[in-house]
């Protein structure tokens, strides 16, 4: 493949699945969250670090992107017992919900689920509506254009002195050590960052926010620990299950001369990622981004 085609087929596929989700809407997929859910949840010791105050009564909260609802089930018992909580979710079905997971959230007066997409108009009703807006693991996946469309619409989501925090993954830069030994883990860097539409929105949230006229922005970049270095074997076991499923459906969505590899080094890939990281630290850096909307004047 020449350089010009390759490039070619690189754009096809990020205008195809760069600018939305794309992994799968099955069981599979809802345990693979789940999962990945509890990894960040250790790995950072909490699902909430926006210093938002949790003791006051009548705290609504909104989920973007929410799935199956997992991340508002399990950050409720962090809650006043009134606070309420809406999610939306783009996917054309509901996501299946694993046998282990929490109980539907049909049974929860607390709870609700919506269809709703970032890119397109909210609800009126939303507008200035919520104490904490919380979306995870999107942004990347949103071409450059539109993620100021996708910052806007949840901003006007937030209370005046209400608080935004958002969740993503650094695709590009390296932090397993050491990542001369780790060809695996760079192949595979190599192959997020050319699937999504920008490997380092993560890194550039902080800013976003403080242009969309937020203040008291802060972020924390938590070093998440895959495999066998992880203090935690759990957590450690957690992880490398959880980027092995993600390899697979990036795999599943790209070809192997996209990043310059034979057939034979695209199958083996999987083996050889899961060897690095029992043998080595591997390791990404996940962004906690938030900010606080001024108080109406």
């Amino acid at each position: 493949m020449t350089d010009s085609s390759q490039a070619q087929a690189v754009d096809k596929n990020v205008e195809e699945v760069g600018s939305r989700y794309f992994l799968p809407r099955n069981l599979e997929e809802a345990e693979r969250m789940q999962n990945q859910h509890e990894w960040l949840k250790g790995g950072a010791n909490g699902l909430i670090l926006a210093p938002i105050d949790l003791n006051r009564s009548g705290l609504r909260v909104l989920d973007a992107a929410t799935a199956d609802g997992y991340w508002m089930q399990d950050v409720k018992s962090i809650f006043p017992k009134d606070a309420e909580f809406v999610g939306f979710d783009n996917a054309s079905q509901s996501v299946p919900r694993s046998p282990e997971g929490y109980p539907p959230l049909k049974d929860s007066s607390q709870f609700q689920i919506v269809k709703q997409n970032l890119v397109e108009e909210f609800p009126a009703e939303w507008k200035d509506s919520f104490d904490l807006v919380h979306q995870r693991f999107v942004i990347p996946l949103f071409k450059t254009e539109e993620v100021p469309l996708v910052l806007r619409n949840l901003i006007r989501c937030v209370k005046p002195g209400g608080w935004i925090q958002l969740v993503e993954m650094d695709f590009q830069t390296p932090v397993s050590k050491p990542i001369e030994s780790c060809p695996a883990v760079q192949a595979v860097h190599k192959l997020t960052s050319t699937v999504v539409s920008d490997p380092l929105a993560s890194t550039k949230l902080a800013g976003r926010l403080n242009d969309e006229g937020l203040v008291n922005v802060g972020y924390k970049a938590i070093e998440m620990v895959a495999g066998s270095s992880n203090s935690d074997p759990e957590l450690g076991a957690r992880g490398k299950r959880n980027m092995l499923s993600v390899l697979g459906f990036f795999q599943s969505v790209a070809k192997p001369e996209m990043i310059g590899m034979t057939e034979e080094e695209w199958k083996t890939l999987p083996e050889r990622f899961a060897k690095e990281m029992d043998e080595h630290h591997v390791a990404l850096n996940v962004y906690f981004v938030w900010g606080q909307k001024p108080e109406a004047r």
